[in-house]
């Protein structure tokens, strides 16, 4: 399995320019452990850690994110395997790595938390992840999701084409889905 295939959530990302309080509170608001850090050129250029903050202590307000951040930044590739990834985590003493597309541009932060996700991820769990993003979207049990080895067979009534599309981008979002199969029956209406 590759980091691109895991990967569902925007990334937050903070500028060289950004005050630390600021990046701080993004820090703790949102729960993550590093920020990566872009230049005005929106290329990775550090990373922004909870250590680096605590490091920082009680900061003014001018100091910038470019004054305390890690570099330089130690990121992964999309199509990089997990395995080779967590390895990289636990290698380098980190929490998380920025992830990067073909062209070099941060796409995701991969954590160790979404390591362990991934590990704890039985089948059950992925179908009824990808039950209740179904039912949440389409009204109970339209669709019926089952997950065999990460991969989701989804049956149901499809109203048209674009139900079926969205059907599949929302078992999509659910970690640990490597592939999404379709098993519709049309309806007229």
């Amino acid at each position: 399995m590759r980091v691109h295939d895991v990967m569902v959530r925007p990334v937050v990302t903070v500028s060289t320019d950004t005050p630390v309080r600021r990046a701080a509170v993004t820090l703790t608001e949102r729960g993550f452990a590093a920020l990566p850090v872009l230049d005005h050129q929106q290329r990775l250029t550090g990373v922004l850690t909870s250590g680096d903050v605590l490091r920082a202590g009680e900061s003014g307000p001018d100091v910038t994110v470019s004054e305390v951040m890690s570099t330089p930044p130690v990121a992964v590739a999309g199509h990089q395997d997990l395995t080779e990834v967590v390895r990289m985590l636990l290698g380098h003493g980190v929490r998380s790595l920025p992830v990067l597309d073909a062209e070099g541009q941060v796409q995701d932060m991969f954590s160790r938390g979404d390591a362990l996700r991934l590990m704890l991820r039985p089948d059950e769990t992925i179908s009824a992840a990808a039950q209740v993003r179904l039912d949440d979207y389409f009204g109970p049990r339209r669709w019926f999701a089952l997950a065999r080895d990460g991969a989701v067979t989804v049956t149901g009534t499809a109203v048209g084409e674009s139900e079926r599309r969205i059907a599949i981008a929302l078992v999509r979002t659910v970690p640990g889905v490597r592939e999404v199969t379709l098993a519709t029956r049309s309806s007229c209406g």
